[in-house]
């Protein structure tokens, strides 16, 4: 059976579909725009196929006017996606001029059409697309590298994470760094003993794959409350630290605010009047703890105290009572802190 056809309109559609969900979405709507655009080139990228397939360049050559294919706009893409989703400051759209690189292909053949061309002309776009996998390694490497970075800092923002990782774009970026060295080795073939590995269905598959991976994703990713900026300031006081501390105390102490399960640092903003940075400062300079540790030892506290006096309800209550905001956060995070699973401290204080 010909799978071939299937795969095209099924990722064709899907593109087409999550190209107009997410270019209109008003979650994350800059990022979500630049993710439209990637999966659009992705599913042209399979209609191309069947175009070329199907022999409707030699038809119809106004079909030269779409791109050859994806290779050099792809990894500029999805790190315009990273960039402008972690970072709260204008992205440099230069990079989408790599876009141009795939249109050199297609104005070749528009000029010398597809049967009497020019072959060394032909055998030069080859190579120069070859390096096409060059570019992509180079932007999944910087939009890993965004990743990270964004990550590494969500503790100092935000008393719960999860939601906020982007390990699905993480394991996407893993997921192209896999196929990387199969397209180079496969591509190196072509170019050196003219060895074609012609098995389209796999690649349609993939990247069918890749276009539901991104889409789905994309429209399952709340809003980014956490962005990092540009910006620098001047290192807090210990006297200004001190203050500001005292200011964090009350709120937690005093208003239990830690009972709010997506409580974060720019919330605290406003209420204290300091900026995020400010409160990063405080925490670390006076108590040697980042914000989610600070909120999440409260919340740990106060299920301690209600597992005592409310002990009708389930531990997933209790710890959605108590600020968490899934009982698979309050396991991991409890068990950080007290060394022991939530189980087994009732148990211990119920002998």
């Amino acid at each position: 059976m010909d799978w071939n056809p299937y795969l095209t309109f099924a990722g064709g559609l899907a593109a087409l579909i999550f190209t107009g969900t997410l270019f209109f979405s008003r979650v994350n709507r800059k990022a979500n725009r630049f993710l439209a655009l990637l999966t659009f080139s992705i599913g042209l990228n399979l209609v191309l196929s069947w175009i070329l397939v199907n022999g409707y360049f030699n038809q119809y050559p106004v079909l030269h006017i779409l791109p050859f294919g994806i290779g050099f706009g792809l990894g500029p893409t999805l790190y315009l996606y990273v960039k402008s989703l972690t970072k709260d400051q204008p992205v440099n759209l230069k990079h989408l001029w790599w876009f141009i690189g795939d249109y050199l292909h297609s104005i070749y053949h528009w000029i010398f059409g597809r049967s009497d061309y020019e072959p060394p002309i032909h055998e030069l776009l080859d190579k120069i697309g070859f390096a096409s996998l060059f570019v992509i390694a180079f932007y999944l490497w910087k939009s890993r590298k965004e990743i990270l970075a964004y990550q590494k800092e969500l503790k100092s923002k935000l008393s719960n994470v999860e939601r906020q990782t982007l390990n699905w774009l993480n394991q996407l970026s893993f997921l192209f760094l896999l196929l990387l060295p199969i397209s180079l080795i496969l591509w190196l073939l072509l170019l050196t003993i003219g060895l074609d590995f012609n098995d389209r269905v796999i690649g349609q598959f993939i990247f069918t794959t890749i276009i539901f991976w991104l889409g789905i994703g994309g429209l399952r990713q709340p809003e980014i409350i956490s962005k990092g900026t540009a910006s620098t300031t001047i290192p807090t006081s210990n006297t200004i630290a001190q203050k500001h501390l005292e200011g964090l105390l009350q709120c937690m102490e005093k208003d239990k605010l830690y009972l709010l399960p997506d409580l974060n640092v720019r919330f605290l903003e406003d209420r204290l009047n300091i900026t995020a940075k400010q409160i990063s400062e405080a925490l670390n300079q006076e108590l040697g703890k980042n914000f989610y540790s600070f909120v999440n030892e409260y919340r740990v506290q106060e299920f301690k105290e209600k597992v005592v006096h409310t002990p009708q309800l389930t531990l997933a209550g209790l710890a959605l009572e108590c600020g968490f905001n899934s009982k698979t956060t309050f396991q991991r995070v409890f068990k950080e802190m007290t060394g022991m699973r939530p189980s087994e401290y009732v148990e211990s204080i119920r002998q």
